[in-house]
């Protein structure tokens, strides 16, 4: 009887040690177009943007090619230009300002999944 309770502890520690493990604090995306489309950053950029009056143009994104596979486990695998633009000076002025959001995406290839990195938005007036 003693060396199945024993044995019943055993498991019982084990479960508890397997599920354990600390999740991931970056989500991980199938594609680089879900980087986009639900990236943590680059939504409340976005969201912030289209609050402030900005309208939503395009999106560009841009793979970077290496002679060699890289290295590193995650490396910078691509970068998305998005632009947004707002008239500004009133019905007949032809001031409007644009704002360009490039997003760095990553690929951490030992668990295969697309990251989101740096989200930097410039500011430009054009009259």
């Amino acid at each position: 009887m003693k060396i199945g309770v024993l044995f019943t502890l055993i498991a019982t520690a084990t479960i508890a040690n397997v599920s354990a493990e600390p999740l991931p604090s970056e989500p991980g995306y199938a594609s680089v177009q879900e980087v986009l489309e639900y990236g943590r950053k680059y939504q409340a950029v976005d969201t912030q943007l289209l609050d402030a009056g900005y309208r939503f143009h395009e999106c560009h994104t841009q793979v970077i090619n290496y002679f060699a596979p890289p290295t590193q486990a995650e490396y910078r695998y691509a970068q998305a230009e998005c632009l947004y633009s707002m008239r500004s000076g009133g019905d007949f002025s032809l001031q409007t300002d644009y704002a360009t959001v490039k997003i760095d995406i990553n690929y951490n290839q030992e668990i295969i999944v697309y990251k989101e990195a740096d989200v930097l938005v410039r500011y430009t007036t054009v009259y």
